[in-house]
C-alpha cells in the first residue's frame, strides 16, 4: 500500500476539516455569515468527513484498503468542488443563483421597548452574489474549489496506485 492510499482518509479529514474549521473561524470570528450555497458547501465536507471516518473504521477492523469508500470520497469531493464552483460562478455573475440566495435588502427595525418584536420578522441569510472576503483574487467559495478539487485528484490518484500494483 503506498503513502498515499495509506493515508488518504487522514488526508481527507484534514482537507475537509480546515475547510470547515477555516468557515467557522470567519462566521464566529470574525462576523462574515454564510449565504445559503455556503451551508451547502459545509455539508458537502461533513460528508467527506464521515465517509474518512468510515474508511479508517473499516481499515482498523480488516486492515484492507477500501476501494469502493475511496470512490466515494472522490464523488463527496467532487459535490463539493461542484457546489463550490456553482457559487464562485454566482459570485463572479457568470450565472445565476438559486431563489434563495436572493438578496439581503430588508430594513430590520429595533424597537427599543419590545426587543423581542424582531423575532416575528423573516430572517434571511447574505445573498450569495456577494462574496464577503477575498484572498489573492478568491474569494472563499473559490478557494473551497481548490481544496475540493485537490482532494477529489488526491482519491484518484490513491486510486491510481492502487490499480497499477
Amino acid at each position: 500500500m503506498s503513502f498515499i492510499n495509506k493515508h488518504i482518509p487522514a488526508l481527507a479529514i484534514i482537507l475537509s476539516g480546515s475547510a470547515l474549521v477555516l468557515a467557522w473561524i470567519f462566521e464566529y470570528g470574525f462576523g462574515y455569515l454564510p449565504c445559503t450555497m455556503c451551508y451547502w458547501q459545509r455539508y458537502a465536507h461533513v460528508f467527506v468527513i464521515f465517509i474518512a471516518v468510515l474508511m479508517l473504521l473499516v481499515r482498523r477492523h480488516s486492515n484492507q484498503y477500501t476501494f469502493h469508500m475511496n470512490i466515494l470520497l472522490i464523488l463527496a469531493f467532487l459535490v463539493s468542488a461542484t457546489l463550490a464552483l456553482w457559487h464562485t460562478g454566482v459570485e463572479f455573475n457568470w450565472w445565476d443563483g438559486p431563489e434563495t440566495c436572493s438578496s439581503n435588502n430588508q430594513n430590520y427595525k429595533f424597537d427599543i421597548n419590545n426587543p423581542l418584536s424582531g423575532l416575528d420578522e423573516i430572517i434571511r441569510p447574505p445573498a450569495c452574489s456577494e462574496a464577503v472576503w477575498h484572498f489573492l483574487g478568491l474569494s472563499m467559495a473559490a478557494w473551497n474549489f481548490l481544496i475540493s478539487l485537490s482532494g477529489a485528484l488526491m482519491a484518484s490518484l490513491a486510486i491510481r496506485l492502487d490499480l497499477e500494483k
